[in-house]
């Protein structure tokens, strides 16, 4: 009599499992419940715009028809591509673009570099300080606009700080263009910053205890342990810097492409240089990342 209600249970149990499926089959459903919306907005989002921008490429477009689908817009093939290629002036202010990130990028990574080690110090307000540090990251990027520009507002902090007499003497030495970039270099290194405290808090204490029984100095235990021991973040940071540098709206090339949308005929030749720069700029991280490599180990 006993073993009656153990068939019943499985019996149960086993009409359960082939109405509702297994316990692995209802956790694969309720992952794929939580990932919907996030694919749903990706699809939307991002694939259907890359579409559209690869689409918008291979047409001479206009207001009325931006995408080619009423047939206003004339379909042109690669012209836009050889229109970008031809114009001399397409590729000077890639190229502006380009030298603009070969000196912004290393700059922007020594500045986190040496900001983040100053913050993993124990000083009074250490805090405070790393929360004025991730304020860039906070504020919308027409704030920081207002308070860094000179062309933007009635008042521009940076600037009149460093104009003043205190500091005028700095732009005399080392000139307006360069001053000018270093709100610009403080405001682009908030999330360098975070990654290398990060970085610098996974570093074993008993390797500076080592070096330091040695003899060796502040500076020397920095090169020979702190920075190799880093150094795939460091790689990290410059990749980083590279697209944050890229796609930048005081770009070159971003502000040319807003040019060319507002002209409102010009939505193809856009389309055609954005992907073009795009693919450059692929182009650019995968050799620096080939070149750097060694020290990703």
């Amino acid at each position: 009599m006993a073993k009656k209600p153990v068939k019943q249970k499985k019996l149960l149990a086993h009409k359960n499992t082939i109405k509702f499926g297994s316990f692995e089959r209802r956790r694969g459903l309720e992952g794929w419940a939580f990932s919907l919306p996030w694919i749903v907005g990706f699809l939307l989002l991002m694939v259907l715009p890359l579409f559209l921008s690869v689409r918008t490429s291979f047409y001479q477009t206009k207001l009325t028809d931006p995408f080619g689908f009423d047939g206003d817009s004339q379909f042109v093939g690669f012209d836009n591509y050889v229109e970008v290629v031809k114009d001399p002036a397409y590729g000077e202010v890639v190229f502006n673009s380009f030298l603009e990130s070969l000196y912004k990028v290393p700059v922007v990574v020594a500045f986190a570099l040496f900001v983040a080690v100053l913050l993993k110090q124990d000083f009074p307000g250490r805090t405070i300080f790393r929360v004025i540090f991730f304020i860039p990251v906070i504020l919308a990027g027409v704030i920081m606009s207002y308070l860094f520009s000179d062309e933007v507002g009635s008042i521009s902090v940076f600037s009149t700080l460093t104009s003043s007499q205190t500091f005028g003497f700095v732009y005399k030495i080392f000139g307006r263009n360069i001053i000018g970039q270093i709100g610009t270099i403080m405001w682009a290194s908030s999330v360098e910053i975070l990654i290398f405290l990060a970085a610098l808090q996974s570093v074993p204490a008993i390797l500076y205890e080592v070096v330091e029984l040695d003899g060796a100095t502040a500076w020397e235990s920095f090169w020979h342990v702190t920075l190799p021991y880093i150094s795939p973040f460091v790689i990290l940071n410059c990749v980083y810097a590279l697209v944050d540098t890229f796609v930048d709206a005081r770009n070159p090339v971003m502000s040319l492409l807003s040019n060319l949308n507002q002209a409102g005929n010009k939505y193809g030749v856009a389309a055609a240089l954005s992907w073009m720069y795009m693919l450059a700029t692929l182009l650019v991280i995968l050799i620096f990342i080939l070149l750097t490599r060694r020290w990703l180990r």
